[in-house]
């Protein structure tokens, strides 16, 4: 799964990231954890490298960053962000 690239703008700001939708002019903010995960998925990566960058990253147990990863990639799902 990757971040969509079409009319999105991405910003990080203070550890932070803001991302614009310019299809559909809503906007999208993450905190530190987000971000991490974001620039992992501005490449092409799957559900396990995710986690386990997450776990690595932050020092989670596998299932605290997989359901972490899961909910926050649902986000992204549900609001058309992920390709």
């Amino acid at each position: 799964m990757r971040l969509r690239d079409e009319n999105l703008v991405r910003r990080e700001i203070d550890g932070e990231t803001v991302l614009l939708d310019l299809a559909t002019s809503t906007y999208f903010s993450s905190n530190t954890t987000g971000t991490f995960l974001l620039r992992l998925l501005a490449e092409d990566r799957e559900r396990e490298f995710l986690v386990a960058e997450l776990a690595r990253e932050f020092g989670l147990d596998a299932q605290e960053a997989a359901a972490d990863a899961d909910a926050f990639v649902a986000e992204l799902v549900e609001q058309g962000l992920l390709v």
